[in-house]
């Protein structure tokens, strides 16, 4: 399964004054999926209920794990970021994506999460206290997509000028001259390189002496009509 997400340049580093409370409710609602999630997972093993609710709560902590990463400069968050860092999800560290680069990916999972949630393990809520987490976790995600969504939109007229100024940048480079650029093109510098091996310039003292003894007219000229 695809999920399209936007190609929008997210913001790095400190966020805007205006996101910050909307970032502060995302964090409390991750930590709500911490909290129900545990316990979700403990009650579905005490109650025979783990076979059929392990890959949603699989889902739960890749979304939580996500939720992390995105928020990794959090002062509350930061612990487990370094924690998942330096164990489980090293190579994610290295290689994926950090802070608000996460969002979107976060808001669809997330959402994803819900829906499924309440189509296939609704019926589980009158098992308690199993149905107490279940219930629990499924608003948190909840909370936790709106409140994503909310930061989102704050943060859309930045990253829509951000993209903007990164496409006059790149159109103001492909108009300058070829030398302007820093170097010639790639393709005509290869095309100079081979010339220059397959027709050396001539050099040495044959070429010396033949052009020293070069002389632009020789022999008995006579005048026409003589």
């Amino acid at each position: 399964m695809v999920i399209p997400i936007p190609n929008m340049p997210m913001p790095d580093g400190p966020l805007p004054p205006e996101c910050v409370e909307n970032a502060k409710r995302l964090k409390f609602s991750i930590l709500g999926m911490i909290g129900s999630g545990a316990g979700r997972l403990v009650t579905a093993m005490l109650q025979d209920a783990i076979q059929q609710d392990l890959l949603a709560i699989l889902n739960l902590f890749m979304s939580v794990v996500m939720g992390i990463f995105m928020l990794k400069d959090d002062e509350h968050l930061k612990v487990l970021y370094n924690f998942l860092a330096e164990t489980i999800c090293q190579q994610c560290a290295q290689e994926c994506r950090h802070g608000m680069q996460c969002l979107m990916l976060f808001m669809m999972f997330t959402l994803i999460n819900v829906v499924f949630d309440i189509i296939s393990r609704l019926d589980q809520m009158s098992k308690m206290p199993y149905g107490f987490f279940l219930g629990s976790s499924i608003v948190a995600q909840a909370f936790a997509v709106y409140f994503s969504w909310q930061l989102f939109k704050q943060l859309r007229p930045t990253m829509e000028a951000a993209a903007a100024n990164q496409m006059e940048l790149g159109s103001a480079f492909s108009n300058l001259p070829m030398g302007a650029r820093g170097g010639a093109d790639p393709a005509q510098q290869r095309f100079l390189d081979e010339t220059r091996e397959n027709h050396p310039h001539p050099s040495g003292p044959e070429t010396a002496q033949h052009v020293g003894g070069f002389q632009a007219f020789s022999g008995q000229g006579q005048r026409l009509g003589s």
